[in-house]
């Protein structure tokens, strides 16, 4: 079946490039304790072994032909060395491209972003509640508007994450907010614009200028659900995602083939916006 509908979009769409906006790996030192780390505090079994290796050979049974890697610095001190990383990865990998990180208490960030810029780098991942802070903190304004100016993509994770306890520090209203303040922001809401939180996202952010990513939802909400969130938001709005490895992107890219789209909405959503996004 996972067979059948990817070859289907891709026969129906020649010209689409499946892209993965939101996934995750990690340096091969480190990948293996981080995964099991991670599996354990969520409770959900990984899919691949959290390496840019694993990742490649999980896309490929896919039919995916670009991963987007979304680091996370958790510690003001990370980020550094995580975007170096980053910069590295996307020399060395031309079917994965790896976000940067920018942490909030981290004093230089001025001067990483524009590392960030002049590496080439498309965006940066930020994880409000990994990250111990509240996404529409004042002190965030002018780091969200120091990404815009550099054109850089801003991933949110967004919603409640199910390893973490309350409070969720990137809910729809605060989300909203921060488009308010920042309107030239290039924002992604991660988990369809708020993991678990999707009366809110309708509430809040259903029609707005954000994008949606649809990683770690369809499960939850079921076909008829996502379609009509799809739908209200617009699928020019919406970007493919897995958060592998925490989820197959093989039966992933069969859940987006299987939803009652439009072959155009279809193939907007695997791979048209993200290609424009993207550049």
């Amino acid at each position: 079946m996972a067979e059948y509908s990817i070859i289907t979009v891709v026969e129906r769409n020649p010209i689409i490039m499946i892209i993965d906006i939101h996934t995750h790996a990690f340096p091969d030192a480190l990948a293996e304790r981080a995964v099991a780390t991670l599996a354990s505090i969520a409770q959900v079994p990984a899919h691949a072994d959290g390496t840019c290796e694993g990742l490649r050979h999980s896309q490929r049974a896919a039919g995916i032909g670009l991963s987007v890697i979304a680091p996370i610095a958790t510690k003001p001190s990370q980020a550094r060395s995580i975007n170096t990383w980053a910069a590295s990865v996307n020399r060395e990998y031309a079917d994965l491209h790896c976000f940067g990180s920018i942490h909030p208490a981290q004093e230089d960030w001025a001067d990483e972003i524009a590392r960030l810029t002049a590496a080439g780098i498309r965006g940066v991942k930020f994880h409000p509640d990994y990250q111990d802070f509240f996404v529409d903190e004042p002190r965030m304004l002018p780091i969200y508007r120091a990404l815009a100016a550099a054109g850089l993509i801003v991933l949110f994770h967004a919603g409640v994450d199910i390893g973490l306890p309350p409070p969720v520090h990137c809910p729809p209203a605060r989300l909203a907010r921060v488009l308010d303040a920042v309107p030239e922001l290039v924002a992604i809401a991660s988990h369809m614009g708020g993991y678990a939180q999707w009366t809110d996202v309708a509430a809040h952010l259903l029609g707005r200028a954000v994008y949606f990513d649809t990683s770690y939802s369809l499960a939850d909400l079921g076909a008829d659900r996502m379609t009509a969130l799809i739908r209200g938001h617009g699928a020019d709005r919406i970007l493919f995602g897995t958060d592998s490895p925490w989820t197959d992107q093989t039966v992933e890219v069969q859940a987006i083939g299987d939803l009652p789209l439009s072959t155009a909405e279809t193939a907007a959503i695997l791979g048209g916006n993200a290609g424009k996004l993207l550049g």
